[in-house]
């Protein structure tokens, strides 16, 4: 398995059949959009620091796992298929649409998200036309109400409290709804049984053939 939040795990995704990428979202000390789960470099590099303390260059010149912090632009032109990009910073929502003004056929790809309902209206605001999702770790109807007060298209759950009833009671909401983590055909046939419209996982070589070999016993 590659190290997360990079070029090679990217790729490694998309080359086990995976439809859609996850990243997180941060911004650096001189405003470039990086990829990068916490707040600081110390667990998925050999520096230590926040990243928001960091310049590009410094955070360029960090090993994290054979290469360096992927920008969010290296990225872009790396992957090529849909992209689930989890706002981790809301700082980093100025320079995502700055971005995307400049790149706009990119709109189609991009999926943001958060877990802040907040920073989800700023995005509903900012792309009206793109699916916007709240993130939850956990299942409740107070989240589903967050996610469609906010103005979300979709609201991603984790598994706790994340019932069937629940999935509908989003739906009938105009939710799209998805539940994570999959990593394992239990949970798939699990998140099948809930009625969700999508899910992320960390192993999509193992829940692809699992996906395939259920369909090839239906046909």
């Amino acid at each position: 398995m590659a190290p997360e939040n990079t070029l090679a795990s990217f790729r490694r995704a998309v080359e086990q059949g995976a439809d859609e990428v996850e990243l997180d979202l941060r911004l650096s000390a001189d405003g470039r959009l990086v990829v990068l789960h916490d707040e600081t470099v110390d667990r998925t590099t050999d520096g230590t620091g926040a990243v928001a303390d960091l310049t590009f260059a410094e955070l360029q010149a960090l090993d994290a796992g054979g290469e360096p912090v992927p920008s969010f632009e290296s990225v872009l032109d790396a992957v090529a298929v849909p992209l689930q990009v989890e706002i981790k910073a809301p700082e980093a929502v100025g320079p995502l649409a700055a971005l995307l003004r400049e790149r706009p056929a990119e709109l189609d790809r991009i999926s943001p998200c958060s877990f802040e309902p907040e920073v989800v209206a700023e995005l509903v605001r900012l792309f009206p036309s793109t699916p916007v999702g709240l993130i939850a770790s956990a299942g409740s109807a107070e989240n589903v109400a967050r996610a469609a007060g906010s103005g979300a298209s979709r609201v991603l759950l984790g598994w706790p409290g994340t019932t069937r009833a629940l999935v509908a009671s989003a739906h009938r909401r105009g939710l799209d709804v998805s539940v994570w983590p999959v990593d394992t055909p239990a949970q798939l046939r699990a998140a099948s049984d809930l009625g969700v419209d999508g899910f992320t996982t960390d192993h999509p070589g193992l829940i692809g053939a699992e996906l395939a070999r259920t369909a090839g016993a239906r046909s």
